[in-house]
């Protein structure tokens, strides 16, 4: 939500300077090159909060750190549960002392 937030007044900070720029007939080219260079700095300078929670949704979202046990599905946390049962004792652990290290 904070990345759309983010986007939506970047985009209107951009749209406004955009517009004032054409207003006062300096080329589309110019208010286009102008209203980018503004709306990146004004996102940079005053909307910091915002852009890094924004960052931090995205980046939690391409790494699926965002979705915990409670928002995963049935199927996919009973093949889960399956799949550490089967797991289990099978495998060796660095972390438990073996039966003849006891």
């Amino acid at each position: 939500m904070r990345l759309l937030k983010y986007a939506l007044i970047r985009l209107a900070i951009f749209f406004v300077v955009w517009g004032a720029c054409m207003l006062l007939n300096l080329g589309w080219v110019f208010s286009t090159i102008a209203a980018a260079v503004i709306a990146l700095a004004a996102g940079y300078l005053f909307f910091n909060d915002l852009r890094t929670g924004a960052s931090q949704d995205v980046a939690n979202a391409w790494t699926g750190r965002s979705r915990g046990r409670a928002d995963r599905g049935r199927t996919e946390q009973a093949d889960m549960d399956v799949e550490d049962a089967y797991t289990e004792g099978r495998y060796f652990d660095p972390e438990q002392p073996r039966d003849d290290q006891r």
